[in-house]
């Protein structure tokens, strides 16, 4: 009947074959354990869950005997053993195993798993400080990223800062057993000096400190060393931070660097596959958050946590947030960081990729709890889930720094605060709060269905104006293009078939007002924004005859010279739209301008005539 029990759980599992050929190894190396296994139920669903989703911990349940023991106590935290670098060595791989067990059997929650992985790190950090002697005396271990937030992945790097004074090798030497320890996010980089006494952090983050910075420094928190020292540097940093105001600039560098890393994602062929940088990943969730930590977190102290879903909910809580938005940020988040842990415990291998088909994504959709039903297999189950989640997270993020603004615009029932409203409109580069009040109700006023898609349409409006130059001459411009009932419903058709178009009309608004004037004089133009060919521009010989066409047909030379400028209106406005696009680059952009030129003055010589030899220089 025991035996029936294994097998039964075996079967079960995530991988059987990977299972049994654990038990069959441990058994055989130790036979008492069958009788064990059979009579402790809790153990027998701890190594099965081991032995399913991870290759790494199951060879540490055959190399090291204590493993068996720290299964069938998981309720025990394991001492540290700080007495030697070998000896802490090993309690890491111990505790380790103990806290993925709790994690693969549903014991522990997602926010649990991380803070339990960033203490056993902390307690690390702490253990090889003071192995390390008088060399480290004077310093203090700031956690940075992950470990800072209390949400450390089973395969993180282990970010860190030194404050203080002394030699740190010694204490990475001892960590750098138990981790991949990285110091890159020091002032200067890899540049740097290893460590700063608190004083040159302060000189540094008041002359020469980047945005981006700022931004990691949400997540500092002191995890060993010199207590005091640690302390200090929370409260400096802390200081610096929110005494510091955020505004457009700070946010268009922010939102550079991330466009930055979704575009090499990109070029490797993982935007869909990464859950980390991928669009709708995790990122997609902690930028967000970030953001707003920074642009309300001045004013708000309850903002100020370091853990990103905290965070989120205090943003819910007082309203910066829509309640539902923020669940369902939530939610996708848990189920994006439990599948990186996944993929992480395989192989103890920092990864964020998930496997494209084939028996590995079976395997992580089986280690998600997923099982083949009658029409459809686990991974497809899977694959689908993740999917939605991911285009949950990047429709909510596109839209989600605005629709509690128009929300406070349009009804009574908004938690914002007139001054939140104002922070978050400034720090997006809209300048006049009541200004961006008059623009939204004018674009939405009424009760047309024009009406309905246009205020649907606003908060992802507002956020392609706000990644612009000017987001407040962009917004006067749509609104311009938008009045009179008829050219608000083109506007909103046209919206409605492409997004792009939306989405491109609103970096060119922003950019320079000829854009909005030609629109408003041209309106067929909008349509060309989604056909980049035509952007890109035509052929000298295509200008030529078209040029030629503007002012053939026309009798006499006032309306022929109206007619060659608004073709060389119309083009030049192609030119720049195919510039500001990055269509084209600039030399590109400088040759279409000097060939339109070189057009429009050979039209017009041949329509006023000359009879003598003329050319022109």
């Amino acid at each position: 009947m025991a035996a029936t029990d294994v097998d039964l759980a075996v079967e079960r599992s995530a991988d059987p074959a990977a299972v049994r050929l654990l038990l069959d190894t441990l058994i055989s190396a130790r036979p008492e354990i069958a009788e064990r296994l059979a009579a402790d139920e809790s153990l027998r669903a701890a190594l099965v869950a081991i032995g399913a989703v991870s290759r790494w911990l199951s060879r540490l349940c055959v190399s090291d005997p204590e493993a068996i023991e720290v299964l069938a106590h998981l309720d025990e935290r394991i001492p540290v053993n700080g007495g030697s670098p070998e000896g802490l060595a090993v309690w890491k791989r111990r505790e380790h195993l103990r806290i993925a067990a709790l994690d693969l059997l549903g014991v522990d929650p997602l926010e649990a798993v991380g803070a339990a992985l960033a203490s056993m790190a902390g307690d690390v950090l702490g253990a090889a400080w003071r192995l390390a002697g008088p060399s480290a005396e004077g310093l203090a271990v700031i956690g940075m990223g992950k470990l800072g937030g209390t949400e450390l992945n089973y395969a993180s790097d282990v970010d860190i800062l030194f404050v203080g004074e002394g030699d740190p090798r010694p204490l990475l030497d001892i960590a750098r057993r138990c981790f991949r320890v990285d110091i890159d996010l020091r002032p200067e980089g890899r540049d740097g000096p290893l460590t700063r006494t608190l004083p040159s952090y302060q000189a540094y983050w008041e002359r020469w400190a980047h945005t981006w910075e700022f931004q990691a420094l949400l997540k500092a928190r002191p995890v060993a060393g010199n207590p005091a020292l640690g302390q200090a540097f929370a409260a400096a940093a802390a200081e610096r931070i929110w005494s510091r105001p955020f505004g457009a600039d700070d946010l268009r560098a922010l939102r550079a660097m991330k466009a930055k890393a979704e575009s090499e994602v990109a070029r490797k062929g993982l935007t869909d596959r990464e859950v980390k940088r991928g669009r709708g990943g995790i990122r997609d969730v902690e930028f967000a958050v970030q953001l707003l930590q920074l642009v309300h977190g001045r004013h708000d102290s309850a903002l100020r946590s370091p853990s990103t879903l905290p965070a989120l909910q205090e943003l819910a809580s007082a309203g910066y947030v829509g309640a539902d938005d923020a669940s369902a940020l939530a939610d996708a988040y848990r189920l994006l960081r439990t599948v990186e842990h996944r993929l992480q415990l395989v192989e103890d291998i920092q990864t964020h990729a998930v496997p494209e088909r084939g028996a590995a994504l079976d395997h992580l959709a089986r280690a998600m709890g997923h099982r083949d039903t009658a029409d459809r297999g686990a991974a497809e189950i899977f694959r689908a889930e993740l999917i939605e989640h991911q285009r949950i997270v990047r429709s909510i993020h596109e839209r989600l720094f605005f629709r509690p603004l128009l929300e406070a615009f349009t009804t009574s029932s908004t938690q914002l605060r007139p001054e939140a409203v104002a922070e978050r409109l400034a720090a997006f580069g809209f300048d006049d709060a009541d200004r961006t009040r008059i623009a939204v109700l004018e674009l939405t006023k009424g009760i047309t269905r024009s009406s309905r898609l246009m205020g649907q349409l606003l908060p992802l409006l507002l956020e392609w104006l706000s990644q612009s130059p000017d987001p407040d001459l962009g917004l006067l411009g749509l609104r311009t293009l938008a009045s009179g009932q008829h050219r608000s419903a083109q506007l909103v058709s046209t919206f409605r078939e492409s997004t792009e178009v939306a989405r491109r009309l609103c970096l060119l608004l922003g950019t320079g007002r000829p854009f909005a004037t030609t629109l408003e004089h041209q309106p067929e133009l909008l349509t060309e924004l989604g056909n980049d060919q035509t952007l890109r521009g035509r052929t000298r010989e295509e200008l030529a005859a078209a040029a030629r066409r503007s002012v053939d047909w026309r009798p006499d030379s006032g309306e022929r010279q109206t007619g060659l400028g608004r073709f060389k209106n119309t083009e030049q406005w192609r030119t720049a739209a195919g510039d500001v696009l990055d269509l084209d680059d600039l030399p590109t952009t400088s040759a279409r301008l000097t060939t339109l030129a070189e057009v429009v003055l050979q039209a017009a010589l041949d329509a006023v005539d000359v009879r003598l030899p003329l050319s022109l220089i």
